[in-house]
């Protein structure tokens, strides 16, 4: 990526995201997205800015490895893409409003990511919330058990799913049960993206 001039860099970015937005990746198969991919090397504003620095075969792996794999990461305002974000989830402070309740409150030093994580502080206790999607389940609870094994404070998962996904009953309950095995408590909440 170094590359890549920093401004052009920042512009395919913030293009890259717009378009994400108003194609609704989220609900987007796999096969659908890849078409994106192909697209968006023909695109002027995308692959025709990257193909000045990078070899067109490249442009396809740099958006995928780049901005699309940072964009959960930037939709929640964590890390260096956050900025380019045009819409973004609640933040920590709502999440745990969400999943826990209003008394608690996030703590922003404490944030840290793969998976989303971060203290919360509540009447009398803290707690450590563990956040992502469904599909990322396995590492919430590893990173809740190698917390236990660190000495952190008690763990928390929030199973947050993005508004359009749907998890039936039997899928939460087996993440409920999958969590108390591990020993530790587990909340399902949805997430609307709203615009920057």
């Amino acid at each position: 990526m170094s590359d890549i001039d920093e401004e052009i860099r920042r512009e395919v970015i913030a293009e890259v995201y717009r378009q994400v937005d108003e194609l609704d990746w989220d609900g987007m198969a796999p096969r659908e997205r890849s078409q994106w991919y192909v697209r968006w090397i023909d695109d002027p504003l995308i692959g025709g800015k990257l193909m000045r620095f990078i070899e067109r075969d490249r442009v396809r792996v740099w958006i995928k490895d780049g901005p699309i794999k940072e964009l959960p990461r930037a939709r929640h305002g964590i890390g260096s893409y956050a900025q380019f974000a045009v819409n973004r989830y609640p933040g920590m402070e709502q999440i745990a409003h969400q999943a826990i309740g209003p008394d608690w409150l996030a703590d922003p030093d404490t944030v840290d990511v793969k998976p989303n994580r971060c203290l919360v502080r509540g009447p009398g206790s803290e707690t450590l919330m563990i956040w992502g999607p469904a599909a990322k389940l396995a590492d919430l609870v590893w990173a809740g058990i190698n917390a236990r094994v660190d000495g952190k404070a008690e763990p928390l998962i929030v199973v947050a799913s993005p508004r359009g996904t749907r998890l039936s009953e039997g899928e939460m309950l087996r993440h409920r049960l999958l969590a108390k095995e591990a020993g530790m408590e587990l909340r399902h909440i949805t997430l609307r993206l709203a615009r920057v």
